[in-house]
């Protein structure tokens, strides 16, 4: 073969790449997924996407931060989002309002928060008549710490008032340092991040509800029938990052790191208790139970009247059951 033939069999093999290439990204569905803050309780999110498991399934997907399960909800009703990673209770809350917006699959099946004191706040009854923050005024980690807090004879709005802070467990971290706040309840590893800085452990607000569905991705039925194949495959790289993680330990500890700022002694003793209680579901699965537990303390708050409808009418199992299948689950 000539110089000349090699060339040009050079040329039009980069061509046909370049092109292939090209239609291959063409072809890619783009999707947007919401999450509250960057922390390890979304840590699945960036690993699908670090580890091109959303590219593996023929996906594009941009994840964004909104800052708040709120704007998250409005984001996902307004179609500018097509996942939410959130916690179930507004989705619940929007629903009992007419909504239509459904779980669909697991990320922290489970609670994994500490309420944390200022320094001058080292007792329980020390924060009567404080302000605590919170991620918001319903929901989430507020329905945890109001429950926490009635078990120890505090009850909301008596006792304390409560600040809503936007940006997820960092945020509340900061504004706790900067003592705007006497108490915030903040996630692993933060909760330790802080206590190793001379803050106060006030307690594991997991003691209150053991079982509890913490935050799931949902979607808009309106949009998911539409687009069941993305949904599914969605879900298959959701799962297959949750494995990576189980099954990489000290990597996903680096990855944290990296990724979401932790310090490396608090990044890996974050996912040891992530991965010992099980709070990441290995197979994405949602806890029934939990959520009828959500329901159940959002009508203790007065959110919710009874009778308490069943969990299933917030749950889509169909695109799980489905991603799992494709998976040889």
């Amino acid at each position: 073969m000539s110089t000349r033939q090699k060339t040009i069999l050079v040329v039009l093999f980069t061509v046909f790449f370049c092109l292939s290439t090209i239609a291959s990204s063409a072809v890619a569905q783009a999707v947007r997924a919401g999450y509250a803050a960057k922390t390890i309780f979304f840590l699945p999110f960036f690993v699908a996407q670090k580890m091109r498991y959303y590219d593996a399934e023929g996906l594009k997907v941009e994840l964004i931060h909104m800052g708040s399960a709120a704007v998250s909800l409005q984001a996902l009703v307004a179609g500018q989002i097509h996942f939410s990673g959130q916690n179930p209770d507004g989705i619940i809350i929007f629903n009992e309002k007419g909504g239509n917006l459904k779980t669909i699959g697991g990320i922290v099946n489970g609670v994994a928060y500490t309420l944390v004191g200022g320094k001058a706040y080292k007792r329980i009854e020390d924060i009567k008549g404080a302000r605590l923050g919170v991620a918001s005024l319903k929901g989430g980690g507020t329905t945890f710490l109001l429950e926490y807090l009635r078990t120890k004879g505090l009850v909301y709005p008596r006792d304390y008032t409560l600040a809503v802070i936007s940006g997820g467990t960092p945020a509340r971290l900061a504004a706790l340092e900067a003592g705007s706040i006497a108490a915030a309840v903040l996630g692993i590893p933060h909760g330790d991040i802080a206590i190793d800085r001379g803050f106060n452990n006030l307690g594991n607000v997991g003691e209150a509800i053991p079982a509890y569905q913490f935050t799931a991705i949902t979607a808009n039925p309106a949009w998911a029938e539409k687009n069941g194949a993305a949904v599914v495959k969605f879900l298959k790289a959701h799962i297959r990052s949750i494995r990576w993680i189980y099954d990489n330990l000290e990597a996903a500890a680096e990855f944290a790191t990296k990724e979401v700022g932790v310090p490396a002694t608090y990044a890996r003793r974050g996912i040891d208790y992530f991965i010992k209680t099980k709070l990441y579901p290995r197979d994405g699965s949602i806890t029934i139970e939990g959520i009828k537990v959500n329901l159940e303390v959002l009508a203790k708050d007065g959110l919710l009247n009874p009778p308490l409808p069943s969990p299933e009418k917030y749950v889509d199992l169909s695109y799980l059951k489905q991603a799992q299948k494709e998976l040889g689950m």
